[in-house]
């Protein structure tokens, strides 16, 4: 296996991930770029050229993760890193408060949990045998303080980060790392808030923090200092004055 300076980046063709594409190729790193739509991807081909390989790949189905693992494989190729961001966010995680939704949990914990630890998976024992890998996950503040209508995405979120933090200790001393970055309010097509939201970050300015994390020894981060303390205060308040605070 040839060594490269080569990255992995789920949802690559818009928001986080494209921002972390183009930052890890500033950076003279090859990325491969996983997305499902294939438009896009060709898009961003153009403008990054060769350094962007783009893989169309539906991350909520195990067999689809697999065939684009082993088409990367057959080009002699193995990332060191490998930015697990794909994730389902926006209107598509807003819940019914008069009806609790069992498929709606189903859906999004297929993508934002089973959707990352399948790469875990597949990957695990290449990486081990190519010099090594970091895994990062993106989490989310609402990992911290789930909101309301928001229950099975700020589960998703929690399960994935304390999977992330397990795996960080289960591997400790080998040559895997686990990370876990916990993202606040971030400009994209899967913001979406009844209001402004503070400190809200453009998707440019997140995907650099997320590069010079992962190229850091740091196992977590939590960027949005006003979000790192808002939130665990929100979760500690009764609730009556937390939904008072959240104009509910």
């Amino acid at each position: 296996m040839v060594n490269k300076k080569v990255a992995l980046v789920t949802g690559a063709s818009s928001g986080i991930g494209e921002a972390i594409s183009r930052e890890l190729i500033k950076r003279g790193w090859i990325v491969i770029g996983i997305a499902r739509s294939s438009d896009k991807l060709s898009q961003l081909k153009e403008k990054l050229k060769n350094a962007f390989i783009p893989i169309v790949c539906d991350v909520s189905k195990k067999e689809v993760i697999e065939e684009a693992s082993q088409k990367i494989l057959s080009q002699q190729l193995s990332p060191s890193l490998f930015f697990l961001n794909a994730g389902t966010a926006g209107e598509a995680v807003i819940e019914n408060p008069n009806r609790f939704d069992l498929k709606i949990h189903e859906k999004i914990m297929q993508v934002n949990y089973f959707g990352v630890l399948a790469w875990v998976e597949f990957w695990e024992k290449p990486a081990q045998e190519n010099g090594g890998a970091n895994f990062i996950a993106t989490s989310s503040v609402n990992a911290i303080f789930a909101p309301p209508t928001g229950s099975a995405y700020s589960a998703s979120k929690a399960a994935i980060a304390k999977a992330f933090e397990s795996l960080a200790l289960t591997y400790f001393g080998t040559n895997l790392r686990f990370s876990v970055v916990y993202p606040g309010p971030v400009d994209t097509a899967g913001l979406k808030a009844s209001r402004q939201l503070p400190f809200t970050w453009t998707a440019e300015k997140m995907g650099k923090c997320m590069v010079d994390f992962a190229l850091s020894h740091k196992s977590s981060c939590e960027p949005f200092f006003f979000y790192k303390v808002v939130t665990r205060f929100l979760r500690a308040l009764p609730a009556k004055y937390t939904m008072k605070l959240l104009g509910k």
